[in-house]
């Protein structure tokens, strides 16, 4: 008679645990909202979307990231209301433990190579991300992807945001040149293009102002030492000083549409709906 009680007893722990279990491991839904607010179309006039834009920008490590944000998207982005929004992920699960995470790509999303991404291309692109987090990544079917890793990730959506999959954006870059994608999903972005020169002899007082007292650049970043004669033909050019977080300043061409620098981190700056409203942007050196 003991020995059944003690029977019993061990299969009702047994159970118990392997509720627990199953309980800590079942998915959850993470809310996302549709990312195509993200990508806000331009509205040009005739030819107005042709421009390929110049800039003047200090080389580093924030200039690659700001390009890098026009080139390859991240699968999570913050939404324009908070909470999370899916640049890449129609949808996001993730277990009670954490360990244990559901992907689902956003289905007929054309990469700039023509081909459409899918759970394996996916996987490979995170491949060197779920190393670091001692994780790994199986294949449900095309459009879903799971990982799991062996300590809890809570904040996985954050990390989300922060990883990127090479060839996905709007723009194809070559160095710090950007071209237009044809075939990215939401549609041709408004520009065809943007180079950057980054050449210190371009930031020097002279040739910084009288950059833009010709108009020559689309924006341009303050260097911060100026000739008061040569920041004066500045004051009359037809740029709006812009003031960032980290203490950078830009001067802004009045016609250039809707860019509107991130103040809080300037690298993700979306070029896709910008687009310019006078030919003289059009610079050709």
């Amino acid at each position: 008679m003991k020995g059944r009680l003690l029977f019993a007893a061990l299969a009702l722990i047994a159970a118990g645990i392997a509720g627990y279990l199953w309980y800590q491991d079942t998915l959850v839904p993470v809310p996302l909202t549709p990312g195509q607010a993200l990508f806000v179309p331009a509205r040009p006039e005739y030819g107005e979307d042709e421009v390929v834009l110049e800039a003047l920008l200090p080389a580093g490590e924030k200039l690659e990231a700001f390009l890098a944000t026009q080139s390859d998207l991240t699968l999570l982005e913050r939404g324009p209301e908070g909470g999370w929004a899916g640049q890449l992920l129609s949808g996001l699960q993730g277990s009670r433990h954490g360990r244990r995470w559901r992907l689902s790509v956003i289905p007929g999303w054309r990469m700039q190579d023509g081909k459409l991404l899918d759970a394996g291309r996916l996987a490979a692109a995170l491949a060197a991300n779920l190393t670091r987090l001692e994780g790994h990544s199986r294949v449900i079917d095309p459009d879903t992807l799971e990982l799991r890793f062996k300590a809890r990730q809570a904040d996985l959506p954050a990390q989300l945001s922060r990883w990127r999959v090479p060839g996905s954006g709007p723009f194809l870059r070559r160095g710090t040149t950007l071209a237009r994608s044809a075939g990215f999903i939401h549609g041709p972005a408004g520009i065809a293009g943007l180079r950057v020169a980054t050449d210190p002899g371009l930031m020097e007082s002279r040739a910084w102002a009288e950059g833009l007292a010709a108009a020559r650049w689309a924006w341009a970043a303050f260097p911060g030492k100026i000739d008061p004669e040569d920041m004066a033909k500045v004051r009359l050019a037809p740029y709006d000083e812009v003031r960032l977080k980290d203490g950078s300043v830009w001067f802004l061409s009045r016609r250039l549409r809707r860019l509107r620098p991130n103040a809080e981190d300037w690298t993700r700056t979306r070029l896709f709906g910008v687009w310019k409203g006078a030919m003289d942007l059009s610079y050709e050196p």
